[in-house]
């Protein structure tokens, strides 16, 4: 067994170092990302501001039947106006061309919710966030709506 002992020891010490440089030139290398000089610069355009460029107020009035309208208590109905803010400004003239499409939008999804998901502050939030949501989801990628607001909310 003694004859045995120095190639044992070589191996073991080729392994280690075959152990290190693959860890050291490849696994470092792959987590730690290419060289600086690899890397390119990437101009993109980002809005770091949660203030609309413009205001949209061509939205007009809705009137809508929600959807537990008719009830025991009579017939009820929901009246509203919004303005919308956008950014960048160059929406503001996007939104006009598809002002039908965009109310449509805003009746869909008011007239899905009842009476109950509508009569509370936090509610009316819900439901400014997911208008914004189905909104920009129909106007695409690049364009954005920032804040929607409720000129008049009322509940009959």
């Amino acid at each position: 067994m003694n004859k045995y002992m120095p190639l044992v020891i070589l191996v073991v010490l080729g392994q280690t170092v075959l152990a290190y440089l693959l860890v050291n030139n490849v696994v470092i290398y792959r987590l730690s990302g290419p060289p600086l000089e690899e890397q390119q610069e990437v101009e993109v355009d980002i809005s770091v501001s949660d203030k609309p460029e413009r205001i949209y107020r061509d939205m007009g009035e809705f009137l809508i039947n929600p959807a537990d309208s008719v009830n025991n208590q009579g017939f009820r109905f929901i009246q509203t106006e919004i303005t919308l803010g956008v950014s960048p400004a160059r929406v503001h003239d996007k939104l006009a061309q598809q002002n039908l499409h965009l109310r449509d939008t805003v009746i869909r999804v008011l007239s899905a919710k009842k009476l109950a998901e509508m009569d509370s502050p936090d509610d009316r939030e819900y439901i400014k966030d997911e208008l914004r949501f189905a909104l920009n989801e129909h106007l695409g990628d690049s364009e954005e709506i920032l804040q929607i607001n409720f000129l008049k909310f009322i509940v009959q």
